[in-house]
């Protein structure tokens, strides 16, 4: 049986680790003695299919060596919902007619129950196609995306995805899901001018609302880039996908588009799959103990487990 572990920055973040048997968590310095801990466990078989008849006889959780009594054991099924954001700038006015076929493509290969939205970015975010999964009505919104001569922005588009999420996951309704938000831009001049108090809060909301975050960027070697605030778009894009497991790919020619999109969207649909067929179990560490590791060991052979705090699963 094999065991590993992974260092985390706070005991309510952490990166999925996959492997058979026996799935470790190494806390952070903030992880408070005593309070019940809540992990979620993803597992598929050997086909890489969602495993959904597991029961809580079968698993087995540890702090430290010692058994976290299990309090809670439930399946969820919570739905994953999609935000696309794409540059419409001048950059890609000689790409327009490719870039709307690389996004039906995309679309395609998107499962069509998952909720998605398409937003244009310049000159500011504005929505193309809001919240729904009527495919048909997605499809001929894309000739929308047009052309605007003002400066994109990347990072006020990523901040109100990330400020609907937590809103609508906190609401009067309180809803849960996992958000994903995929984000096309491009190197040169950025329209937004956040402070560094904006750009913390667009990091704090998406991992608070457990979202993973995608970017594609093109890059022109003749950019010269304006780095020094740390606030650009290639920093954030750069950090929000370390931050969140999530990939960023820097091409040099739009026409790597046409097969990189439909590239993310398999990635994001197998995402989705494991996401959306999970156990979160609630557990209570012994009294006076202060969580260092936690184990989770399943006892059926054959399945391979991603364990979170989360539940993110990229």
């Amino acid at each position: 049986m094999r065991s590993t572990s992974l260092p985390c920055r706070s005991a309510t973040l952490a990166f999925a680790v996959s492997l058979a048997g026996v799935l470790v968590f190494v806390f952070g310095a903030s992880a408070h003695a005593q309070q019940p801990i809540q992990i979620f466990l993803s597992a598929v078989d050997a086909d890489e299919k969602p495993v959904v008849d597991l029961k809580e006889e079968e698993i087995d959780i540890q702090v430290d060596g010692a058994a976290c009594p299990v309090a809670r054991f439930e399946a969820i099924n919570w739905p994953t919902k999609l935000t696309v954001m794409v540059d419409n700038s001048p950059v890609f006015n000689d790409s327009l007619r490719q870039l709307r076929e690389s996004l039906r493509a995309f679309f395609k290969a998107i499962p069509p129950t998952m909720e998605v939205s398409l937003v244009s970015t310049a000159p500011a975010p504005r929505f193309i196609y809001k919240a729904g999964n009527d495919r048909v009505k997605l499809m001929s919104s894309i000739d929308l995306l047009t052309p605007d001569s003002a400066a994109p922005r990347f990072i006020d588009a990523l901040a109100e995805a990330a400020d609907r999420a937590v809103k609508e996951k906190a609401g009067k309704e309180i809803k849960n899901f996992f958000p994903v938000f995929f984000i096309v831009g491009n190197n040169g001049v950025e329209g937004s001018s956040p402070r560094d108090y904006q750009v913390n809060k667009l990091f704090k909301q998406t991992l608070e609302s457990a979202a993973t975050v995608h970017v594609v960027m093109l890059s022109s070697s003749s950019r010269q880039l304006d780095i020094g605030a740390g606030t650009n778009q290639i920093e954030v894009g750069l950090k929000l996908t370390q931050l969140t497991g999530g990939r960023y790919e820097a091409i040099a020619a739009q026409t790597r588009l046409t097969t990189l999109l439909p590239e993310f969207a398999t990635q994001i649909a197998r995402s989705q799959s494991r996401q959306s067929n999970q156990y979160r179990i609630t557990c209570q560490p012994p009294a006076g103990s202060k969580p260092q590791r936690i184990t989770a060991a399943t006892r059926r052979d054959g399945i391979s487990a991603a364990l979170t705090f989360d539940g993110r699963v990229p």
